[in-house]
Parts: structure tokens; sequence; C-alpha cells
């Protein structure tokens, strides 16, 4: 009962606080090391010469040129593992917050929720989240230059990510006992929640960084602006 109470209670505040004191953090380590790019027009002004000069030798906006550019990305070079990644990513974000139960439960306690998904397909979406994680464990198991650079804690944290997925899928099918599933899938949920801002889940957030705001970072938009320290 008393560990009842600690999951469904404090343990629930907690892991939230650890999240967003923890992204705070990471975010202003971010501000630390980073700074706003410095502007050379008369740089820019020699290097123009040379890069146009470039151009004149390869069209850029050519098929062949940018399709010779993909190639060369990790996108063109390992289609697959991009393609796993993205849907994973996408179904672990996605379906804890589009989950019908979940919102049960937001909308008791704060007054808040999401818009739910039906049943069925957030079902599924678990099942291709666990999936993903095979194909990643599977990954590091057998393709040998993965394997040579997977450490312990490579595999600690996809058990963690598959965990609260796992639990709950069990639960939600009633396999084993209910109450115990969902216990252990609440806490594997908070303990993932907890452990976001402070391990290498933390490049969900750096994501979004590197991407619109980091110079040369495979920047997206208008390019990013600022640059490390």
């Amino acid at each position: 009962m008393f560990i009842s109470d600690l999951i469904n209670g404090p343990l629930v505040r907690f892991s939230f606080i650890c999240f967003f004191a923890g992204t705070l953090y990471q975010v202003l380590s971010f501000i630390t090391l980073s700074k706003t790019r410095d502007r050379h027009p008369a740089r820019q002004q020699r290097a123009a010469p040379e890069r146009k000069k470039e151009s004149d030798l390869l069209d850029r906006t050519s098929f062949a040129y940018r399709f010779a550019m993909f190639r060369l990305t990790v996108f063109g070079r390992y289609p697959v593992m991009m393609a796993v990644t993205i849907i994973f990513h996408l179904a672990l974000i996605l379906t804890p917050l589009f989950l019908f139960g979940h919102n049960i439960l937001l909308d008791v306690s704060t007054g808040l929720h999401f818009p739910s998904l039906p049943e069925s397909v957030t079902d599924s979406m678990t099942m291709t989240v666990l999936a993903c994680c095979l194909f990643f464990l599977f990954r590091r198991l057998f393709v040998k230059r993965v394997r040579a650079i997977t450490t312990f804690s490579d595999y600690m944290m996809l058990s963690i990510a598959g965990a609260p997925f796992l639990t709950g899928l069990l639960a939600y099918h009633h396999v084993g006992h209910y109450e115990t599933m969902i216990l252990a899938h609440m806490l594997s949920g908070e303990i993932m929640i907890m452990m976001l801002p402070f391990t290498k889940f933390i490049h969900m957030i750096y994501f979004f960084i590197n991407r619109f705001i980091l110079i040369n970072q495979n920047t997206l938009g208008k390019g990013g602006s600022r640059v490390w320290r």
C-alpha cells in the first residue's frame, strides 16, 4: 500500500520537477556554452568569388547534384535505420500524449487534456515502439561496427525507453496481475521522465536546439544564430 501511494503521489510530482528543472538546466548550459555568431562582411566578401567559381563548375540546383549530396547524408547511407528512428521517436512522443487513459488522469488532476486517439491506434503505436526497440537491440547485438561502440548504458537506455510501453501493453491486454502491471507501468514511466534531462535521452531536446539555433548542425529553416564557444 505504501509503495502504491508513493508511486501514485509524491513520485509523480518529483519526476516532473526533475524533468522541468533538468531541462531548464540543460537549456541554460547551452546558452552558457554557446554564443551569438560573429559576422565578418569582409571575410564573406573575400569568400564570395570562391563560392561563385565553385558554383560555375557544378550546378547545385540540378537533380544529380542534390541526389549525390543526399547519398552522403545519414539518410542516404542508412535509409532503413533512419526510417525506423523517425517512426520510433514519433510513436514514443505521440503515444503517451494522445492515449485515452493518460488524458483521463490528466483531466482529473489538472483539468487539461490532449485530444485522444482511438485505443486501437495507440495500441498499434505501442507495439510499433516495442518493435523499434527490438530493431535497435538486434542492431547493437549483431552489427559489428555498432556492437563495438555499444556500452551497458546503451542497453539500459533502451530498456528504460521500452519498459513503460511494454508494461502498459501488458496491463491493457490484462496479461499478468493488472495492478502490478499498472504500478510497474507508472514507475517505469516516472523513471524515464526523471532521466530525460540527465542522460542520452537529452538528445530529444537538443535535436531542436541543433536544428534551429546552432550554425552548421544540419540547421533547418533560415539558419542558426549561435555557435559553440
